[in-house]
Protein backbone atom coordinates (compact mmCIF):
# COMPACT_ATOMS: atom_id res chain seq x y z
CA UNK A 1 0.00 0.00 0.00
CA UNK A 2 1.51 3.45 -1.33
CA UNK A 3 1.85 6.10 1.81
CA UNK A 4 -0.93 8.22 -0.32
CA UNK A 5 -3.17 5.28 0.30
CA UNK A 6 -2.26 4.79 3.93
CA UNK A 7 -2.66 8.60 4.91
CA UNK A 8 -6.33 8.64 2.86
CA UNK A 9 -7.35 5.41 5.52
CA UNK A 10 -6.16 7.18 8.26
CA UNK A 11 -7.94 10.13 7.63
CA UNK A 12 -10.97 7.88 7.17
CA UNK A 13 -10.54 6.45 10.19
CA UNK A 14 -9.93 9.94 12.02
CA UNK A 15 -13.39 10.88 10.25
CA UNK A 16 -15.04 7.56 11.86
CA UNK A 17 -15.73 10.10 14.82
CA UNK A 18 -18.27 12.02 12.75
CA UNK A 19 -20.72 8.94 11.59
CA UNK A 20 -23.05 11.58 10.15
CA UNK A 21 -20.07 12.82 7.96
CA UNK A 22 -18.70 9.81 7.34
CA UNK A 23 -21.74 8.85 5.91
CA UNK A 24 -21.46 11.48 3.24
CA UNK A 25 -21.29 9.74 0.15
CA UNK A 26 -21.15 13.49 -2.47
CA UNK A 27 -17.64 13.31 -5.21
CA UNK A 28 -17.26 16.91 -3.68
CA UNK A 29 -16.67 16.13 0.32
CA UNK A 30 -15.12 13.00 -0.90
CA UNK A 31 -12.64 15.53 -2.68
CA UNK A 32 -12.23 17.36 0.49
CA UNK A 33 -11.44 14.39 2.46
CA UNK A 34 -8.86 13.38 0.74
CA UNK A 35 -6.95 16.98 0.51
CA UNK A 36 -8.05 17.55 4.46
CA UNK A 37 -4.61 18.05 6.76
CA UNK A 38 -4.39 15.83 10.00
CA UNK A 39 -3.43 17.60 12.98
CA UNK A 40 -1.45 16.03 16.29
CA UNK A 41 -1.67 18.98 18.97
CA UNK A 42 -0.72 18.45 22.73
CA UNK A 43 -2.45 18.99 25.99
CA UNK A 44 -2.19 22.52 27.01
CA UNK A 45 -2.15 24.26 23.47
CA UNK A 46 -3.72 27.48 22.42
CA UNK A 47 -5.76 26.98 19.44
CA UNK A 48 -7.29 29.76 19.15
CA UNK A 49 -6.46 33.44 20.85
CA UNK A 50 -9.62 36.05 21.03
CA UNK A 51 -9.23 38.31 18.02
CA UNK A 52 -7.73 35.41 15.77
CA UNK A 53 -8.72 34.56 12.26
CA UNK A 54 -10.36 31.57 11.89
CA UNK A 55 -8.62 29.68 8.53
CA UNK A 56 -9.74 26.36 8.88
CA UNK A 57 -11.78 24.06 10.87
CA UNK A 58 -11.08 21.54 12.57
CA UNK A 59 -12.91 17.78 12.79
CA UNK A 60 -11.52 16.37 16.46
CA UNK A 61 -11.03 12.73 16.62
CA UNK A 62 -9.72 11.75 19.75
CA UNK A 63 -9.25 14.73 22.91
CA UNK A 64 -11.64 17.45 24.14
CA UNK A 65 -10.98 21.18 23.51
CA UNK A 66 -11.84 23.82 26.05
CA UNK A 67 -13.63 27.24 24.72
CA UNK A 68 -13.41 29.93 27.28
CA UNK A 69 -13.98 33.85 27.91
CA UNK A 70 -11.98 35.81 29.95
CA UNK A 71 -12.77 39.29 30.56
CA UNK A 72 -11.10 42.52 31.41
CA UNK A 73 -10.19 41.67 35.34
CA UNK A 74 -9.08 37.64 34.44
CA UNK A 75 -12.09 36.44 35.37
CA UNK A 76 -12.74 32.92 32.85
CA UNK A 77 -15.72 30.92 32.05
CA UNK A 78 -15.98 27.92 30.23
CA UNK A 79 -18.59 28.39 27.47
CA UNK A 80 -18.40 24.53 26.07
CA UNK A 81 -15.90 21.76 25.51
CA UNK A 82 -15.77 20.34 21.93
CA UNK A 83 -15.49 16.64 22.09
CA UNK A 84 -14.44 14.19 19.49
CA UNK A 85 -17.59 13.81 16.60
CA UNK A 86 -18.21 17.52 17.33
CA UNK A 87 -17.59 20.77 15.67
CA UNK A 88 -16.63 24.17 17.60
CA UNK A 89 -19.53 26.64 17.20
CA UNK A 90 -17.24 29.97 16.82
CA UNK A 91 -15.23 28.52 14.40
CA UNK A 92 -18.29 27.53 12.23
CA UNK A 93 -19.76 31.41 12.17
CA UNK A 94 -16.23 32.80 11.90
CA UNK A 95 -15.31 31.09 8.76
CA UNK A 96 -19.58 31.47 8.05
CA UNK A 97 -19.32 35.55 8.59
CA UNK A 98 -15.60 35.51 7.92
CA UNK A 99 -15.63 37.68 11.46
CA UNK A 100 -12.20 37.13 14.33
CA UNK A 101 -12.87 34.44 16.75
CA UNK A 102 -14.63 35.17 19.47
CA UNK A 103 -13.06 33.42 22.54
CA UNK A 104 -9.67 31.49 23.35
CA UNK A 105 -9.44 27.54 22.86
CA UNK A 106 -7.01 25.38 24.40
CA UNK A 107 -6.39 21.90 24.33
CA UNK A 108 -7.73 20.40 27.30
CA UNK A 109 -6.02 16.90 26.59
CA UNK A 110 -3.91 15.86 23.13
CA UNK A 111 -5.96 16.37 20.13
CA UNK A 112 -6.08 14.36 16.76
CA UNK A 113 -8.31 15.40 13.92
CA UNK A 114 -8.52 16.80 10.57
CA UNK A 115 -7.94 20.49 9.70
CA UNK A 116 -10.14 21.54 6.71
CA UNK A 117 -9.34 25.25 5.18
CA UNK A 118 -11.76 28.12 4.89
CA UNK A 119 -11.86 27.85 1.03
CA UNK A 120 -12.79 23.82 1.98
CA UNK A 121 -15.74 24.32 4.25
CA UNK A 122 -17.16 27.22 2.27
CA UNK A 123 -17.34 24.80 -0.79
CA UNK A 124 -18.51 21.91 0.84
CA UNK A 125 -21.11 24.36 2.79
CA UNK A 126 -22.54 25.39 -0.57
CA UNK A 127 -22.27 21.94 -2.62
CA UNK A 128 -22.91 18.99 -0.02
CA UNK A 129 -25.95 18.48 1.46
CA UNK A 130 -24.69 15.91 3.44
CA UNK A 131 -22.01 18.77 4.97
CA UNK A 132 -24.37 21.44 5.31
CA UNK A 133 -26.91 19.28 7.19
CA UNK A 134 -24.22 18.52 9.70
CA UNK A 135 -23.30 21.87 10.11
CA UNK A 136 -26.76 23.32 11.05
CA UNK A 137 -27.33 20.54 13.44
CA UNK A 138 -24.31 21.45 15.30
CA UNK A 139 -25.16 25.21 14.83
CA UNK A 140 -28.99 24.43 16.44
CA UNK A 141 -27.63 22.28 19.11
CA UNK A 142 -24.86 24.39 20.31
CA UNK A 143 -27.34 27.22 20.60
CA UNK A 144 -29.78 25.00 23.04
CA UNK A 145 -26.21 24.45 25.13
CA UNK A 146 -25.57 28.42 25.38
CA UNK A 147 -29.21 29.58 26.04
CA UNK A 148 -28.67 26.71 29.17
CA UNK A 149 -25.98 27.87 30.58
CA UNK A 150 -27.43 31.46 30.02
CA UNK A 151 -29.76 30.05 32.02
CA UNK A 152 -27.64 28.86 34.89
CA UNK A 153 -25.89 32.03 34.94
CA UNK A 154 -29.02 33.70 35.44
CA UNK A 155 -31.73 32.23 37.10
CA UNK A 156 -29.21 29.53 39.65
CA UNK A 157 -27.44 30.53 42.48
CA UNK A 158 -23.87 29.74 42.68
CA UNK A 159 -23.89 26.97 45.52
CA UNK A 160 -26.30 25.28 43.38
CA UNK A 161 -24.46 25.28 40.32
CA UNK A 162 -21.36 24.31 42.48
CA UNK A 163 -23.13 20.84 43.24
CA UNK A 164 -24.29 20.12 40.02
CA UNK A 165 -20.84 20.41 38.48
CA UNK A 166 -19.39 18.29 41.38
CA UNK A 167 -21.86 16.03 40.63
CA UNK A 168 -21.33 15.45 37.16
CA UNK A 169 -17.43 15.63 37.65
CA UNK A 170 -17.47 12.68 40.34
CA UNK A 171 -20.18 10.75 38.57
CA UNK A 172 -18.01 10.57 35.44
CA UNK A 173 -15.20 9.31 38.47
CA UNK A 174 -15.17 5.99 39.14
CA UNK A 175 -11.94 6.91 42.42
CA UNK A 176 -14.19 9.16 44.00
CA UNK A 177 -11.45 11.70 44.36
CA UNK A 178 -11.18 14.32 41.70
CA UNK A 179 -8.06 16.16 40.55
CA UNK A 180 -8.79 19.66 40.32
CA UNK A 181 -8.07 23.07 42.12
CA UNK A 182 -10.75 25.76 43.61
CA UNK A 183 -8.81 28.02 40.70
CA UNK A 184 -10.06 25.06 37.80
CA UNK A 185 -13.70 24.94 39.35
CA UNK A 186 -13.95 29.07 39.51
CA UNK A 187 -12.99 29.39 35.78
CA UNK A 188 -15.23 26.13 35.37
CA UNK A 189 -18.39 28.58 36.99
CA UNK A 190 -17.20 32.42 36.31
CA UNK A 191 -16.33 33.10 39.54
CA UNK A 192 -13.23 33.88 41.67
CA UNK A 193 -10.58 31.36 43.39
CA UNK A 194 -11.95 33.46 46.74
CA UNK A 195 -15.43 32.56 46.58
CA UNK A 196 -14.88 29.04 45.26
CA UNK A 197 -12.81 27.95 48.34
CA UNK A 198 -15.40 29.61 50.29
CA UNK A 199 -18.19 27.57 48.86
CA UNK A 200 -16.49 24.42 48.69
CA UNK A 201 -15.21 24.90 52.78
CA UNK A 202 -18.99 25.58 52.93
CA UNK A 203 -19.86 21.91 51.89
CA UNK A 204 -17.08 20.55 53.48
CA UNK A 205 -17.94 22.06 57.17
CA UNK A 206 -21.70 22.20 56.81
CA UNK A 207 -23.31 20.01 54.44
CA UNK A 208 -20.51 17.09 54.54
CA UNK A 209 -20.85 16.10 50.96
CA UNK A 210 -16.56 16.46 50.50
CA UNK A 211 -13.49 16.70 51.83
CA UNK A 212 -10.79 18.82 51.05
CA UNK A 213 -7.08 18.08 50.06
CA UNK A 214 -4.58 19.91 48.62
CA UNK A 215 -4.95 19.93 44.86
CA UNK A 216 -8.09 17.38 45.36
CA UNK A 217 -11.68 17.34 46.88
CA UNK A 218 -12.72 13.71 48.03
CA UNK A 219 -16.41 13.06 47.69
CA UNK A 220 -17.98 11.93 51.15
CA UNK A 221 -22.00 11.86 50.14
CA UNK A 222 -22.85 11.71 47.16
CA UNK A 223 -26.18 11.43 47.89
CA UNK A 224 -26.04 14.17 49.85
CA UNK A 225 -24.47 16.19 47.06
CA UNK A 226 -27.02 14.90 44.57
CA UNK A 227 -29.89 16.36 47.06
CA UNK A 228 -28.36 19.75 46.94
CA UNK A 229 -28.17 19.72 43.15
CA UNK A 230 -31.38 19.07 42.71
CA UNK A 231 -32.84 22.13 44.74
CA UNK A 232 -34.31 25.22 42.90
CA UNK A 233 -33.49 28.18 43.54
CA UNK A 234 -34.82 29.96 40.84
Amino acid sequence: MSAASEELNRKHALLNAFPSLSAVDDPLWAGIVAEAGIVEAPQGMVMMCKGDPCNNLMLISEGTLRVHEVSEGGREIVLYRVNPGDLCVLSLTSLVDDVPYAAEAVNETPVTGLVISQAQFQAALAGSAGFRNFVLSTLARRLCDVMSLVEEIAFRRLDNRLACTLYQLFDKDDSGTLKITHQDLAKELGTSREVMSRLLKEFEQSRGCIRLRRGAIELVSKDGLAEYAKRDFS
